[in-house]
């Protein structure tokens, strides 16, 4: 993250607390730090239902301006979706998604060269100690 992101991030996040001023209280009592309510804040978005009980319940219309030009906003609503995901779709998914890779190693393994497996039976008759031929 550039220095310019991170001071705008930084910029968003001293907003934040202006509006949800219980967070102070929770830093000064020893519960959190800023450290981890700012990465809770970056991972969750500001829209998060976390946040209702620091809020001082004041209609901010600077809100919505924020969120859309903060990447955090965005960033919330993938969080979201991940909590909504059904792990059983993902798990269907991975398995067509091994088998696939599979199918695809076994066609690879059918058009290699037939010089590379000629070598390598060549090179297997040559390292048996007991070379037996018919005469």
């Amino acid at each position: 993250m550039s220095n310019d992101v991170k001071r705008r991030s930084v910029e968003h996040f001293k907003e934040f607390v202006k509006r949800h001023p219980k967070l102070r209280d929770e830093v000064r009592n020893g519960n959190k730090t800023w450290q981890q309510y700012y990465e809770e804040w970056y991972l969750y978005g500001e829209d998060s239902d976390i946040w209702k009980p620091y809020s001082d319940n004041r209609n901010n219309p600077q809100k919505d301006l924020i969120s859309a030009n903060d990447g955090n906003g965005y960033l919330g609503k993938v969080m979201s979706l991940v909590r909504n995901l059904n792990p059983d779709q993902i798990q269907g998914h991975l398995s067509n998604v091994n088998s696939t890779l599979t199918n695809i190693q076994q066609l690879i393994s059918q058009f290699k060269s037939p010089s590379s497996t000629s070598q390598r039976n060549q090179n297997a008759t040559q390292n048996q100690p007991f070379n037996f031929r018919k005469d």
